[in-house]
Parts: structure tokens; sequence; C-alpha cells
């Protein structure tokens, strides 16, 4: 189990050493713990000192709630679709798009004028995530995804696919992907184990892990660049749920386990 709670402000500057000359005491800041060893435990300690290329300042035009989701959702939909290179007008398949992350590359694959198949557990998500912007949603309570994906694209299938899932789910997403595409599989939402059919890999779909870390430390500018411009634009945008005082963490964490949840969880201190 994932749990995924926000802390807001995103962090605030204390104290600044000696030298440092791209933040201010009491500046909004993002800070980025994990790109160096140090001691406690990372973001949930009350503390921390970073070298300041390892903090970056929030401009007045990306809101708490924005800043507090900066990296790792937003850096992974823009870094896997990137990767991906889905031309104009093709499809890409996700799974797990009523998600966070699944919300925020409808928008973006929009922007970019890639059309989206978003694969749902509930019927009740179509008409949602449609009026994001999602081309087709297919929902696996009542519909199976290779035979959709198949429809809609007129027989061509989809032109890569992104899976949170994995398991069995795995198998339906690379028999919806056409000879020689590309399937990147992110997360292990239903287990650890990924089924391919062996069908496929002799079509030549290519499947493989795609993490965060793996391209960092290389994309850490590029990821700050694009990524603050598409969320001061509004194109990659914060899914809110309900805030809790810092003292409350307890009732955050347990919130932020909860199936539809309706966004992030957020800290207040």
């Amino acid at each position: 189990m994932c749990v995924c709670v926000c802390i807001i402000v995103a962090l605030e500057l204390w104290q600044v050493g000696e030298g440092v000359t791209t933040v201010a005491k009491g500046q909004r800041v993002v800070p980025f713990v994990g790109r160096e060893r140090h001691k406690g435990e990372g973001s949930w300690q009350q503390y921390v000192s970073l070298k300041q290329e390892l903090v970056w300042p929030v401009p007045d035009s990306i809101s708490d709630e924005a800043a507090a989701q900066f990296v790792v959702n937003p850096w992974t939909v823009y870094g896997i679709l990137t990767d991906l290179k889905v031309p104009k007008g093709e499809y890409v398949l996700q799974t797990a798009a009523g998600s966070v992350l699944g919300r925020q590359l409808i928008r973006l694959a929009k922007h970019w004028g890639i059309k989206t198949i978003n694969i749902v557990r509930r019927a009740e998500q179509k008409e949602e995530l449609k009026a994001l912007g999602a081309d087709e949603v297919i929902s696996t309570d009542n519909e199976d995804v290779a035979t959709r994906v198949k429809e809609i694209t007129g027989g061509k299938l989809a032109y890569a696919a992104i899976d949170a899932v994995a398991g069995t789910l795995t198998k339906q997403v690379t028999a919806s992907v056409r000879d020689g595409g590309q399937v990147f599989v992110y997360g292990v939402l239903g287990g650890w184990d990924a089924i391919v059919g062996v069908g496929d890999l002799f079509r030549g779909v290519r499947v493989a892990a795609w993490g965060l870390p793996h391209s960092l430390p290389e994309r850490f500018e590029e990821y700050i660049d694009k990524v603050s411009k598409l969320i001061e634009a509004k194109i990659i945008v914060p899914l809110v749920g309900e805030t809790y005082d810092l003292a409350d963490f307890q009732l955050a964490i347990k919130k932020s386990t909860e199936v539809g949840r309706g966004g992030k969880v957020f800290l207040k201190g």
C-alpha cells in the first residue's frame, strides 16, 4: 500500500547559510530531499539541511497545493509521456486513469494533441474523466479491454501504453498495443508480478519498467523548468482532497488510504 500525504506549504525556509544567493529566509521552496544522503526520514522530519541547488524557490504564481504536489506525479506524467514519443492524433492507453496521475496525464496528452484510452475499475468514473478531456474510458467491471481498444482504434490498437497496476491487467494492456509498441509499467497496484502474453512478445511489443529516479539526475533541471511552466499554465493541476492540521497526521494518513477519497490529502502546519 502506498500512503501519499502532501504537506502545505511545500516548505518555508527557516535559516539560510552563508553564501546562499538563490533563496531567502521565509521563502516558499520545494526541497529535493532524495537527491543526496542525509540523516532523518526525508520530508517527514521537522528540519532538513540541504545545498541551495537542492531547493527550488516556488513562484508566486504557483499555489501552495500545486507546490506540495510539484514532483512525483507531474514529473512522472511529463517524463513518461515524453519518453513514449506518441505522435499527435495517436492513442496512448493508461490503467488507473482515475488516479491523480491518470487525470494529469489526460490533461497533458490533450494539450499535446495525443488521444487517450483510459482504463478504470468503476463505470461511474467515465463521465468525470471525459469531462477532463479523456477521449475514451473503458471500465473493467463490464468491458473487455482488448476488444474495446480494437473497436476504438479501428483495429490499429494503441500506439503505446502505461500501466500502474501490473498483475493480470498487464496482459490485457500488452494485447491492446500495436506491433512494436511500447508498454511502460510504473506501478504495482495489482502485485509485483506482471503477466505478458508470449504472442504479444512475438509481435514485438516491448514491456519495460519506468521509474522517476532512473531518469534523474540528467533530467533534473528539465523537469523543474518544463513542469513548473505546465503548472503555471494550469495544464497540470493538483487534485486537492481534505486538509488536516499537522497535529492530526494520523487521521490524514488514514484518510489517504481510502478508495475514492477525491484527491490528495494535505497536512497544514
